[in-house]
């Protein structure tokens, strides 16, 4: 009886663990949304009402933004909640939590551990992620879920379960592109470890064809790849200048300001561009274990990270090494799939270069091969378990209170204050300046903006003496505004600008509006009318 009710206890507790950080606050925590949550909130509500994305796009493999070429299963879960849910920051995270609390529920059943869902359950990198309208957590869902699935096929040899994994990869695809490249070495991984029969395997792949074939198609025509094309370490900017620089550094020494002197064949084996990719592949790939990303400061990009905290706790460094030795004492299956994650988890981020330093986002692959080898420790040593209690708490603590003060900057806190703002003003020509922030998405997913047609039918790109910029329908714009040219004879029209511009307003124009710091690190905006 007792033990029954402990256990009782034990798993309330996880659920409880597992569910409130996850869900407490999260319209308001992070601070706000960012322009990329806006985006998929607004490519759903397109989606919506006229079955494609707001380039006119119908029931797209990737949805088209300004920028890029998003994976689609995030924004059709989002498009799923909003014909329940009005509120445009909780249908945009609220998918993220249900994936990362699945996630738990999913991990205790592969580990058919406690100690690993409990470890997940107060990660602090899970928790952050699954409280943002982004899309990893629906890829880790989905990769634990295939993973799950390929060892319950390898204990009952049923072809339904491998078809079911299999899904689940090629779900992960379509949630992030990093799974896009990491299915390939997990694939063959999961085959090596838990040997499927023949047939079983064939019938599972042709699955697995069938189900990313529409992305296939997609990077035949250069969508999905559109992105990786520009943020690939092969294709690294000013490659060639960097090469002939060091040549002739090679040759400096022994041939000062000598013209026409041979390239000594060294410099062409030690200095080219495929050692400067391979360079960086192996920098990007080392910093990925950094002890000062994992349990120090985290992603240095505090949107991603937390800028005075670790990915991770302090106390995981060792608790991971001594489960990494417990492993190699006693190796099982699922700790080798876990180990391989963990050594090949970190070669799609190393494979980009757009980032400072460790890329939280496309890191998180490691994530369940780090809480798993934490999770054996804990086993070993459950009298840990309140030490990891009291980091939570303090965790949480720092996540509340002082996160939401460093970060406001960067979630791009008061554009939806601001924009909603102008909507007491109808009859008036509307220019955001973009000097802070992209303004657009913010308009068109708050005010909101919903054509019934493709939104760059709407869409002119201006350059005059005093803007410079894009409008819709003529009359709300986004851009750059000079102010000293700005045309007396204006017809009424609101200036909306911030802080940080120093603007000096146009003849005519009055200060009307203030959007006051909602956060430490936020910016103000100032709404001037003629």
């Amino acid at each position: 009886m007792i033990r029954r009710l402990l256990t009782i206890v034990i798993f309330v507790t996880l659920a409880v663990l597992a569910v409130y950080p996850r869900i407490s606050n999260i319209t308001s925590l992070p601070p706000s949304l960012f322009s990329d949550e806006v985006d998929a909130g607004y490519q759903a509500k397109t989606f919506n009402q006229n079955h494609t994305d707001y380039f006119g796009n119908k029931f797209p493999v990737h949805f088209q933004s300004f920028s890029d070429w998003r994976t689609s299963l995030y924004i059709y879960s989002v498009a799923a909640v909003q014909n329940f849910i009005s509120s445009p920051e909780l249908s945009v995270r609220l998918p993220s939590a249900i994936f990362g609390i699945s996630s738990i529920a999913v991990f205790f059943l592969l580990t058919k551990s406690i100690p690993a869902a409990f470890l997940l359950a107060i990660s602090p990198w899970a928790i952050h992620y699954s409280r943002t309208g982004f899309e990893v957590p629906g890829m880790l869902l989905s990769l634990l879920t295939g993973i799950y699935f390929w060892e319950k096929h390898h204990q009952k040899r049923n072809t339904i379960l491998l078809i079911i994994s299999m899904i689940a990869f090629s779900l992960s695809a379509y949630f992030y592109s990093t799974a896009k490249l990491f299915i390939i070495f997990l694939i063959p991984l999961c085959y090596h470890i838990w040997k499927p029969k023949t047939k079983s395997l064939m019938i599972s792949l042709m699955v697995v064809l069938v189900a990313l074939s529409p992305l296939a198609i997609d990077t035949i025509k250069g969508r999905s790849g559109y992105r990786f094309s520009y943020i690939s370490i092969f294709t690294l900017p000013h490659r060639e200048q960097i090469t002939n620089t060091q040549r002739y550094q090679d040759i400096l020494l022994e041939h000062p300001n000598e013209v026409g002197v041979p390239t000594p064949p060294l410099s062409y084996i030690f200095h080219n561009k495929y050692q400067l990719v391979l360079e960086r592949f192996i920098k990007n790939y080392l910093i990925s274990f950094s002890p000062e990303f994992l349990f120090i400061e985290g992603d240095k990009n505090i949107r991603q990270g937390f800028g005075q905290h670790g990915m991770l706790y302090v106390l995981d460094f060792f608790i991971i090494l001594y489960g990494l030795y417990l492993h190699f004492h006693k190796p099982t299956s699922l700790g080798k799939l876990f180990f391989w994650m963990l050594v090949l988890g970190p070669i799609p981020f190393a494979l980009t270069r757009d980032s400072l330093g460790p890329h939280a986002t496309r890191l998180i692959i490691i994530l369940p091969s780090l809480v798993y080898f934490s999770s054996l420790t804990l086993h070993k040593i459950p009298l840990i378990t309140p030490i990891y209690l009291l980091l939570f708490i303090n965790f949480w603590h720092y996540y509340q209170n002082h996160y939401p003060q460093l970060s406001a900057r960067t979630w791009h806190t008061n554009l939806k204050e601001t924009v909603l703002a102008t909507n007491n003003y109808p009859k008036h020509q509307i220019y955001f300046s973009d000097t802070a922030e992209p303004f657009m998405p913010f308009f068109l997913y708050y005010y909101p903006y919903l054509p019934t047609d493709s939104l760059t039918s709407h869409l002119t790109e201006v350059k005059s003496p005093y803007f410079s910029g894009k409008c819709i329908d003529s009359k709300y714009c986004f851009g750059q505004i000079d102010p000293s040219f700005f045309p007396l004879t204006a017809p009424p029209s609101l200036l909306v600008v911030p802080q940080s511009q120093q603007f000096i307003p146009p003849t005519g124009f009055t200060l009307i509006n203030t959007i006051p710091k909602k956060y430490q690190e936020s910016e103000i905006f100032y709404i001037y009318s003629n």
